[in-house]
């Protein structure tokens, strides 16, 4: 806070200033414009809704550096993985040819009949193998927030989450006339020129394990850079990401892995083993992704929405002092 400047202070000041250096010079002073900084480029935000079994969002954002800020207000976990869809493929189609290709999948894996999930599994269209998966807000507990940021190009997109509740995909519903929690994106041409955040840790990521970077971890909000140095499909069709989960007394490490394989009837059942507070779903190889996150002091962990991440070292627990 500035303090006032009392009356006899200045005073003072003036007759300093009027009895050092130079006179005082009786030319008038040109007209001289104050040197101004350009205004900082704002972040492009989406914000985007968990309600129930549905998001909530624009349908509509611009390019460039995107953060999308995921508030979870269910009472289950979610998260939002961003895909950008090839061209001229629908949301329905995702919806009719894709989420509906899962869940028949899993009803088969359930019932203990492997080699027919597998035949099932081969009937995705052709064009799945073309969709990019870019990240987006990891796993959060219901009732939280958490952001990711990506840099989109223009395109269709989708946002899913594929939690189950009951043994049913959160993407997938019956109905026709509901998309469930699948979220139509158009990222438009127009750049928004949002600037790249700034990361206070890094992680890099791959198919050897978690490596931690430059940076720290502290108590309050992180943002963190997140470098994908290669990518592959595990045995249950997704790639490696990070999510963050709070560990305790209470929590049993063994069942939150074993939780993250959505292939096991347990796997992605709601509700989750423990708290999860964010983090970055996958994305291609040779790309980087941010997110933040707010901790608490206590014990916490990195962990992959993979098979058995503890044997890929893709299981990280890490302290926050307090």
């Amino acid at each position: 806070m500035t303090k006032p400047v009392s009356a006899s202070a200045a005073l003072v000041a003036l007759a300093l200033a009027a009895g050092c250096g130079e006179p005082a010079s009786t030319e008038p002073r040109a007209n001289i414009a104050p040197e101004t900084e350009a205004p900082a480029a704002e972040a492009n935000v989406l914000e985007l809704r968990a309600v129930g079994l549905e998001f909530e969002g624009p349908g509509e954002i611009a390019s460039g550096w995107t953060t999308i800020r995921l508030e979870n207000a269910s009472d289950m976990a979610h998260f939002a993985i961003v895909q950008r869809r090839p061209e001229g493929v629908t949301i329905e189609q995702q919806s009719e040819e894709v989420a509906s290709v899962f869940q028949a999948g899993f009803d088969l894996l359930a019932a203990g009949e492997a080699d027919a999930a597998m035949e099932t599994f081969g009937g995705l269209p052709a064009w799945y193998a073309d969709v990019v998966f870019l990240g987006g807000p990891g796993m959060v507990t219901g009732g939280e927030t958490t952001e990711a940021t990506v840099y989109l190009e223009p395109g269709s997109y989708t946002i899913e989450c594929y939690v189950k509740t009951n043994g049913v995909f959160h993407s997938y519903n019956p109905d026709p006339e509901v998309l469930a929690m699948l979220h139509d994106l158009v990222v438009t041409e127009d750049d928004s020129g949002a600037p790249e955040p700034e990361a206070d840790y890094a992680l890099t990521v791959s198919s050897e394990g978690y490596a931690p970077g430059e940076g720290s971890l502290a108590a309050g909000a992180n943002t963190i850079r997140v470098e994908f140095a290669d990518q592959t499909a595990y045995g249950n069709f997704v790639g490696h990401d990070v999510h963050v989960v709070q560990l305790g007394e209470d929590v049993d490490r063994q069942a939150v892995i074993d939780w993250m394989d959505w292939t096991q009837p347990g796997g992605l059942e709601t509700p989750a083993p423990a708290v999860f507070v964010g983090g970055l779903n996958e994305m291609p190889a040779g790309a980087a992704g941010y997110f933040t996150v707010d901790l608490e002091p206590g014990e916490y962990a990195f962990i992959s929405e993979t098979p058995a991440a503890d044997e890929k070292a893709l299981f990280l627990p890490f302290t926050i002092e307090g």
